[in-house]
């Protein structure tokens, strides 16, 4: 985690070190830690649900970065999608979406924009440790997110990654 004093985007990457792919935004995380977003602060979180509005408190905007297993993408593929353009997305198991409408119709504050970026997985649970493929697209994920920060950071050799679709995870569900 660092501690960027009056940052008003927050990068928020879940999951959990000993669920094998699960680990994969954590280890964005600690990528981006290497060399700090500017104006941005970088959290690891294994919350879910709506403990993740506690996370979220005092940003104006959110980048999530996480693990999904929709099955609808090889795994290693990167995909980054605005929450708006999720919300088409809820019957797949997107739940963030509703946790922040709810929230918002009660009067609490929310970020004003949250952007996702996914690494789709093949193993989230079992042993610890990336699988290959996941592995070699945390370089790639760690990049989206300086892209949508503004942020150029280190320069990459050479990138791959899908864009759009849906996205499917347990820990989208309140």
């Amino acid at each position: 985690m660092n501690d960027q004093s009056g940052a008003k985007t927050l990068v928020l990457c879940l999951g959990s070190r000993g669920r094998r792919d699960d680990g994969a935004a954590w280890r964005v995380a600690e990528a981006l830690l290497a060399d700090p977003p500017r104006g941005a602060e970088v959290r690891m979180s294994a919350l879910s649900g709506t403990r993740l509005l506690d996370q979220m408190e005092g940003f104006e905007r959110v980048v999530v970065v996480d693990a999904v297993a929709s099955g609808l993408r090889e795994p290693g593929a990167v995909t980054v999608v605005p929450l708006k353009a999720a919300e088409a997305a809820r019957e797949r198991g997107l739940e963030l979406p509703k946790v922040l409408a709810d929230a918002r119709a009660l009067g609490a504050p929310v970020p004003a924009r949250v952007d996702v970026v996914a690494i789709e997985v093949a193993a989230a649970g079992g042993e610890a440790g990336l699988t290959p493929e996941v592995a070699d697209a945390v370089h790639v994920a760690a990049v989206r997110v300086r892209e949508l920060l503004g942020d150029a950071g280190p320069a990459p050799a050479e990138l791959s990654w899908a864009v759009g679709g849906g996205l499917a995870s347990s820990r989208w569900f309140p």
